[in-house]
């Protein structure tokens, strides 16, 4: 075959995938749009598109200082995040997916989220501000994932089978000890707290953390980009891998710290979301296949328009306000059932 003949093919390779990225990502812009009327406050959209153009100084403001608020420091920072964290979660299940071989395997396999929840609520109880839980439930997240992999590499430097079995016994132990702070808790306050941030929100959103979540999530975006082939060989297995050039140790290295970055920053920031990191990136692979370099961007988009259309019925719901991680779960467990009906063989 010459070269214009492999590069034609190529390119007619690339083109679907190409075409449902584009159609993917503008649902997505299209659905993001149409977030800034949901809510129990009417807005125009004549008032919406106006304050946005007024940003780029395009509009001369002649609305009250009321609705520019709602608009920009309410439903702005809070379609931001959930795109951002269903993209981050998402990406986070399929690299982890990937990285273990395993269908089952989700963003909180090495303990972070029970890690980041005991945090969370250790601050809780002390009646610390909204910051300083985000930063408490960061710094244990992190400390979990941490003894977890120091467990892994202690017992069994190259087999991840220990690493997992590792975070299930470091989400046991902050499981049990979130179980005894929520026993010590105060019932009338910091108890409904602590039960409510266990079951997600992105209700206490604002600008500030979506500024925080930027450069976590962008990193670990970029990190797992380029080695994307690398940690796509992997998946065919170590050895393989191995006679490709690949460095095993770095690639599970680079896998594990940029998914666990963006899961623990996500989780700060909105609480305990399940069910997206595990059933977003099968959708994806429906879609465009096992291929890790497709796989990486086709996640973000539906796990972002996904918790985004979630998030939009939380909000849309008059009266009462249900927590994300309630509709995730609500709406996750039948989808994973019917791609459990779907699947024949291997899903790799």
């Amino acid at each position: 075959m010459s070269k214009r003949d492999m590069d034609r093919a190529a390119k007619n390779i690339r083109s679907p995938f190409g075409v449902k990225m584009g159609v993917l990502y503008g649902v997505l812009l299209i659905c993001a749009f149409l977030s800034f009327w949901v809510g129990r406050y009417a807005l125009s959209p004549k008032i919406v598109i106006d304050i946005l153009l007024s940003r780029l100084g395009l509009v001369t403001p002649y609305w009250e200082e009321t609705l520019e608020t709602v608009v920009l420091n309410v439903r702005l920072p809070r379609i931001l995040l959930a795109m951002l964290v269903g993209g981050a979660l998402s990406v986070s299940g399929a690299s982890y997916q990937t990285l273990f071989k395993n269908p089952m395997v989700s963003p909180d396999i090495l303990g972070v989220s029970a890690g980041a929840g005991f945090g969370a609520a250790l601050a809780m109880i002390h009646n610390a501000m909204w910051w300083q839980i985000q930063i408490s439930a960061l710094v244990f997240g992190l400390a979990a994932v941490l003894a977890a992999s120091l467990m892994g590499y202690a017992f069994a430097r190259q087999e991840v089978t220990v690493m997992v079995l590792g975070g299930v016994v470091v989400s046991s132990l902050f499981q049990a000890l979130l179980s005894i702070v929520k026993t010590l808790a105060d019932t009338e306050n910091a108890l409904p707290s602590i039960t409510f941030w266990l079951m997600g929100s992105l209700g206490r959103g604002s600008n500030r953390d979506v500024l925080i979540m930027l450069p976590a999530l962008l990193l670990s975006l970029l990190l797992l980009f380029l080695f994307r082939y690398q940690i796509n060989a992997l998946s065919a297995g170590e050895d393989e891998a191995v006679t490709l050039g690949v460095n095993v140790m770095v690639v599970k290295v680079v896998v594990v710290v940029s998914s666990t970055l963006m899961t623990v920053t996500s989780v700060s920031i909105c609480g305990i979301i399940g069910w997206v990191g595990m059933v977003v990136p099968h959708i994806s692979r429906m879609l465009v296949g096992a291929s890790y370099p497709k796989l990486i961007s086709t996640s973000f988009g539906v796990g972002a328009l996904f918790l985004l259309i979630i998030d939009n019925i939380v909000r849309g719901i008059p009266g009462v306000e249900l927590p994300l991680g309630v509709l995730t779960a609500l709406a996750g467990t039948p989808i994973f059932v019917v791609l459990l009906s779907r699947v024949r063989k291997g899903w790799l």
